[in-house]
Parts: structure tokens; sequence; C-alpha cells
């Protein structure tokens, strides 16, 4: 399988992985997109709850710890990458990024 992040999405992690890079300065983390099932989350000020469905989150991960991730390169940039299960069966994966979420755009 070849997965490719549109220049959007690859702006996105090259950043988060330059921020990490500058706040975790003693541990080595891999930037990473990750397929997550869903997610509860609770507004701290106005206490909503809100559940999201299947959804890419951004993170980073130890590089000793990175179980089920694929690790990718793309102009220079060391990434990992979970994808959903209907992905897997697929020859190409593109990611792209916009209104503050990934999506698989092919």
């Amino acid at each position: 399988m070849h997965v490719l992040l549109t220049r959007e999405a690859l702006k996105e992690v090259r950043e988060f992985g330059e921020y990490m890079s500058r706040s975790e300065r003693d541990r080595k983390l891999l930037p990473s997109i990750q397929w997550v099932f869903s997610r509860v989350s609770t507004n701290v000020i106005s206490g909503q709850v809100t559940k999201r469905g299947g959804h890419f989150v951004l993170g980073a991960h130890e590089a000793d710890k990175l179980r089920g991730l694929m690790i990718l390169k793309q102009e220079g940039l060391t990434f990992a990458v979970a994808l959903p299960k209907e992905a897997e069966g697929l020859d190409f994966v593109e990611i792209d990024y916009a209104g503050r979420d990934f999506f698989i755009s092919n």
C-alpha cells in the first residue's frame, strides 16, 4: 500500500512535529496520524459533552512504541500512520487536511 499526504496534510504534520521536538526536547517523538473509532469529549467551560464517530487524530509517539503504525517518509519528514480497516485493501491512500480534520481523499 502506498500512503501519501497532500500538501496541506504534510504541512500540518510537519508543523506539529516541529512543535513537539521543541517542547519535548528530552524525548524522541514521531508525529502520527491515527484512526480512532470514537471519542467523547467534554468542554471544560460549558460542560457540553460531544461524541464523535471514527476519525483521524494527530499525535506523537515515542519511536520505540509504535505498535500497529506504519512508518512513512515524505519530502524529508518521517511520520507514522494508522489507517481504518476499510482502507487496508487499497493500493493507494491519500490523506488530506482541511478545517482542522484529516480525511482520506481518494
